[in-house]
């Protein structure tokens, strides 16, 4: 009877726990958020790389055709520049629909080096992920002054999350 009780009064402890203040607002937005979509997902007839593109949205998509831009030109060695997600919000406007990955998350998508504007290893950069109303385009950056100026284009916009 006794460990009957300390059950109950345990759980109960949880329910409150996770039915107040922050906790219920966190219990919401992670845990549940989390099961109602994989519930979404297990019935889902779509193929791995379709619900991966839903789940992770336009970052993964773009990262993907960068990478398959880099796998259809045979690029050796491809380290890629990103434009400053600060750039996007203040010269292209479209910040809140899009964001540059970072590296480390295009390296997990990919498989390939990524470095922004204030990266240490930027002089590394052969390669340039533009984004415009128009599309995605990989520009290769063909001289250390070259880098240079496209760097220079940047430096007002600082590179955030």
């Amino acid at each position: 009877m006794r460990q009957f009780l300390l059950t109950v009064a345990a759980f109960a402890t949880i329910c409150l726990v996770l039915n107040t203040g922050y906790n219920k607002e966190w219990f919401r937005t992670k845990p549940s958020e989390y099961w109602a979509d994989f519930w979404k997902e297990k019935n889902d007839t779509a193929s791995a790389d379709a619900l991966k593109k839903e789940r992770y949205g336009i970052m993964y998509s773009i990262s993907l055709k960068v990478k398959e831009v880099v796998e259809k030109r045979k690029i050796a060695d491809p380290v890629i520049l990103f434009e400053p997600n600060s750039y996007y919000r203040d010269s292209l406007h479209i910040y809140p629909k899009f964001r540059a990955p970072e590296p480390a998350v295009f390296y997990y998508y990919t498989g390939l080096e990524g470095v922004w504007t204030n990266s240490p290893d930027v002089t590394r950069a052969n390669y340039l992920v533009r984004i415009s109303g128009k599309g995605v385009v990989l520009e290769e950056i063909r001289s250390p002054s070259q880098l240079q100026q496209i760097l220079d284009r940047y430096k007002k916009y600082p590179p955030i999350l």
